[in-house]
């Protein structure tokens, strides 16, 4: 049920409704963790470099976990987390996608009627100007 991932600095969120810090809707997951430590410095009064850990390598603390005999030694920083829906498949970018994913998956060729084949577009050039396959000699 709890099935949260951390997400990569460079992986993108869409949020529609209820963002916070950020004014476009779509952004990287590392423009947020800027953000939001530029929102923490600018309303602390002591902010010094060290505390750039909280959104980096980490801050050396100690935590009392549950499930532990005592306080654990280590690293803390923040981090976002991604929990996919169970029941909603992800969004693909197009059907090229969709076919190399299925290639790796099972390893086999790809049938080619399922593949993306772009049709050839009409010209649209004005006829002022003629049309660019007429040979001008």
């Amino acid at each position: 049920m709890n099935n949260f991932e951390p997400l990569d600095d460079d992986e993108v969120l869409f949020i529609s409704v209820g963002r916070v810090l950020m004014t476009n809707p779509t952004f990287k997951v590392g423009e947020f963790i800027d953000s939001l430590a530029q929102a923490i410095s600018d309303r602390e009064d002591d902010w010094v470099e060290e505390n750039e850990g909280w959104f980096g390598e980490g801050l050396a603390c100690e935590a009392l976990r549950f499930g532990n005999r005592g306080w654990q030694r280590g690293r803390v920083r923040i981090r976002l987390e991604f929990c996919p829906d169970e029941s909603a498949p992800p969004k693909l970018l197009d059907s090229r996608s969709r076919v190399n994913r299925e290639r790796r998956r099972d390893n086999s060729t790809p049938n080619l009627e399922d593949t993306y084949r772009p049709e050839k577009l009409e010209s649209r050039f004005d006829p002022i100007y003629g049309n660019p396959e007429d040979d001008f000699e």
